[in-house]
């Protein structure tokens, strides 16, 4: 049974309408991922400064206990001698 110019214009509105449908969701989604991305990044950037202050922590606290064991090696040095 052949369609006719009626059918077929049906046909291609609800192929249209699914399309747009598609479209619409692609870009929701769309919007969704750069927002999650977005805030990925923020916190990407505030771990990438947490690990700064962290690793100048330790520094700093590497260099305050290496002279603590200085001070403590010249006193057990002074107590030998």
């Amino acid at each position: 049974m052949a369609l006719t110019a009626v059918d077929r214009f049906a046909e291609l509105e609800t192929r249209i309408a699914r399309t747009v449908e598609l479209v619409k969701t692609t870009r929701q989604e769309k919007a969704a991922a750069e927002k999650e991305l977005s805030i990925a990044r923020k916190n990407i950037e505030r771990l990438e400064r947490e690990i700064e202050e962290l690793n100048q922590e330790r520094e700093l606290v590497k260099n305050r206990v290496e002279s603590l064991l200085d001070n403590l090696s010249e006193v057990t040095e002074e107590s030998v001698v």
